[in-house]
């Protein structure tokens, strides 16, 4: 099965734009939560392990703006050097999978923390 070059630059640059959305939301987590901050005590209210919660959201803003960054790479190269043309799914397969296994990866870190 194969997908449009033209499909595929509209996809990354959704990715895009989802990443740096999901960036942008977790960073504010870390910066709402940080000692001092009145909105502190709303947000983290009687969480059992702040300390560790926060790692992960910041993980997971580094994570997002590392894929981000990626996708955007991936659409500029499809918007200024491919030409019009057909490329095998398996490579999307491959992308989002490598996205989901580091999204696994700092879930997973976290369950063997509580072990």
């Amino acid at each position: 099965m194969n997908v449009t070059t033209i499909s595929l630059k509209y996809f990354f640059f959704a990715l895009t734009i989802i990443g740096a959305l999901l960036s942008f939301y977790y960073r504010s987590l870390v910066s709402k939560t940080s000692p001092g901050n009145k909105n502190r005590e709303k947000i983290l209210g009687n969480m059992k392990d702040p300390i560790s919660w926060r790692e992960r959201n910041s993980k997971l803003s580094y994570i997002s703006m590392f894929w981000t960054a990626v996708s955007f790479v991936i659409f500029l190269y499809f918007l200024l050097f491919s030409r019009t043309g057909t490329l095998s799914v398996t490579y999307l397969i491959i992308y989002i999978v490598l996205i989901a296994a580091s999204l696994y990866f700092v879930k997973s870190n976290k369950k063997s923390t509580d072990a």
